[in-house]
């Protein structure tokens, strides 16, 4: 196969073309998942008024990442994760067509909500990690850092484009034509995954046990402390940086007076300073430190934050969230690509497994957690006491800045 021309700059990982399928059809499958994402959490908070219940369906959408993690690296590294995903997304279409069906015949009750977002999470989980894993499969070692900045472009800009159509699609043709949509927008990730050929190292089926397995990925995170200290800070923005998703409706509501639409734009704010962070670290040259850019990122995060919680002005609330999204996608897209490539290839989907499961095991348990305190205390009061653990946390990765590089022996 001739070489494809390499172009230079922001987006250089375009000049694969198994890459650019992948990063359209994602985009498009990506939006129709904000929109869904965005109805959800505004339909239950519009049934009940509760952060609980709010929070109850992030729990749902995350809980079987903590079951099935060590299950999901395994298959991630030994089985084809093309076929994998694409029969993750039917599964998510499906899910999709259920909750607009329910809604249009006036059926749609909690139970079902929960019910099918626990599917959902399920089908989530196992796919996730094969789809961090497959990124390597399509560019060089060398493009990594771009292409998994340039995802997490595509992936923040459906957070800022999804909102801002569920307003459109909600205003117009009402809340079951948004699921129907979401539906529709799986077809486009399902055809360019049918097209491309990543290149995938295939490795035998292991002879061991199955514990035996997944622990040479615990193993290796456990022998190399700079791994353990990434998925840490992982985890630590999951729990204590996130729960402002969960909490976000009741400010809107109560704090800024918003209807629906209104806070479907404070979430496309909050995508459009994730995109902006993405292009940004996209493109970064690769001298630049991304331990820095981690350090840095949660501390503007939790800063972030805490000046969410103060503000009672629409304006002010998007410019903040402007700011939360680049910080959060800088460092965590950081964290990713320092994992990716510190990680050998054999191992790759079970570590990534676990990056998962600092990232999205933590977030139900945090959705439930801080939906409570945010019932309990309020909403704002509720975000002060996340960003305060996370700040803490940001000022000792700052007064410590080698824990997150490779230690090296000392001379004897």
């Amino acid at each position: 196969m001739p070489r494809e021309k390499r172009t230079l700059g922001t987006f250089a990982s375009f000049a694969h073309r198994d890459y650019r399928y992948f990063f359209g059809g994602s985009l498009i499958s990506n939006t129709g998942t904000w929109m869904q994402n965005v109805a959800l959490g505004w339909l239950v908070f519009e049934l009940t008024h509760s952060s609980t219940k709010v929070g109850m369906v992030n729990f749902l959408a995350g809980i079987p990442v903590i079951f099935l993690f060590m299950l999901t690296g395994v298959l991630s590294d030994h089985l084809d994760r093309r076929r994998l995903i694409i029969i993750g997304q039917v599964l998510l279409m499906v899910q999709a067509a259920a909750f607009g069906l329910l809604y249009q015949t006036h059926a749609i009750t909690l139970p079902w909500v929960w019910g099918l977002t626990l599917l959902g999470g399920i089908v989530s989980a196992f796919m996730f990690p094969a789809w961090q894993a497959m990124v390597p499969d399509l560019v060089p070692r060398s493009e990594l850092l771009n292409a998994i900045a340039l995802s997490s472009a595509q992936f923040n800009g459906a957070r800022l484009v999804g909102p801002m159509v569920f307003a459109a699609v909600y205003a117009a043709l009402g809340m079951s034509r948004v699921f129907y949509v979401n539906a529709v927008s799986f077809l486009f990730v399902i055809g360019a995954l049918a097209v491309i050929r990543p290149l995938q190292q295939h490795h035998d089926r292991p002879v061991e046990s199955a514990w035996r397995t997944v622990s040479a990925g615990l193993n290796y995170v456990r022998e190399h402390r700079h791994i353990g200290i990434h998925l840490l800070s992982v985890a630590m923005i999951s729990f204590f940086g996130l729960p402002f998703s969960t909490l976000l409706p009741g400010l809107a509501s109560a704090s800024l007076g918003l209807a629906g639409t209104g806070y479907s734009v404070l979430v496309g704010f909050n995508g459009m300073g994730a995109l902006i962070g993405a292009l940004a670290v996209a493109s970064l040259p690769r001298t630049v430190a991304r331990e820095s850019i981690i350090r840095y990122g949660i501390l503007v995060l939790a800063g972030g934050i805490i000046a969410l919680a103060f503000s009672h002005h629409f304006a002010l609330s998007a410019a903040i969230l402007v700011v939360m999204g680049a910080a959060f996608l800088a460092a965590n897209s950081s964290l990713n690509t320092n994992l990716q490539t510190a990680v050998p290839a054999p191992l790759r989907g079970r570590v990534m497994s676990l990056f998962v499961l600092a990232f999205m095991g933590m977030m139900p348990f945090s959705a439930l957690a801080f939906g409570a305190l945010g019932d309990a205390i309020g909403d704002a009061n509720a975000l002060l006491i996340g960003a305060a653990a996370l700040l803490v946390y940001a000022v000792v990765l700052l007064a410590r800045p080698g824990l997150l590089c490779e230690s090296t022996p000392e001379p004897s």
